[in-house]
């Protein structure tokens, strides 16, 4: 348990804090509760490194944690992978923006971004490589997700424009 010192430094210390590509989830916090509700409240990602830095397990090997990270991160991307192929070959006939998005696998490929923060960025991360390499109509998954729009108004309906702005946009954010 942290004590009331400890908690005023965390509090200091949390914004100037930078959060590695990888961080922990929510579900990986062993702390007090006035930290874990705090955190909660806050919903800042950049805690949870503190509270891991806090309680090192001895028996918990660095290496082997980030390997897990990798494994992790790689095994979503095979998930998004095969939705995606799977949405493409069974949405190719639509002309219906709306049935794309009904689709299971688009949902499915949502969901995958529901499942944490850092999911949530990974996701995000795939659909504009995929944008990059496959052309396959992910602007409006982007746009809810992201909260953005980088289209420019006059470029609706330019499948290249719409692209090259959301890769823009995604090499601006450092995703692509």
């Amino acid at each position: 348990m942290l004590d009331a010192q400890q908690i005023a430094e965390i509090r200091e210390m949390k914004e100037g804090w930078l959060v590695p590509h990888l961080a922990p989830t929510r579900a990986a916090l062993d702390c007090d509760e006035e930290i874990r509700e705090w955190w909660i409240d806050d919903e800042s990602p950049r805690f949870i490194i503190l509270i891991a830095k806090h309680h090192e397990h001895p028996e918990q090997d660095p290496q082997v944690a980030s390997t897990a990270l990798v494994a992790a991160t790689a095994a979503l991307e095979q998930r998004f992978r095969e939705q995606a192929e799977k949405w493409g070959r069974e949405t190719a006939h639509m002309s219906s923006p709306l049935q794309k998005m009904m689709h299971p696998s688009y949902q499915a490929i949502l969901g995958m971004s529901a499942e944490s923060p850092q999911n949530k960025r990974e996701i995000i991360r795939f659909m504009l490589k995929d944008l990059k390499t496959s052309y396959r109509e992910w602007s409006l998954a982007l746009s809810y997700l992201t909260q953005q729009n980088p289209i420019h108004p006059k470029d609706y309906g330019k499948t290249d424009k719409i692209i090259a702005a959301w890769i823009n946009w995604g090499e601006g954010q450092g995703l692509v």
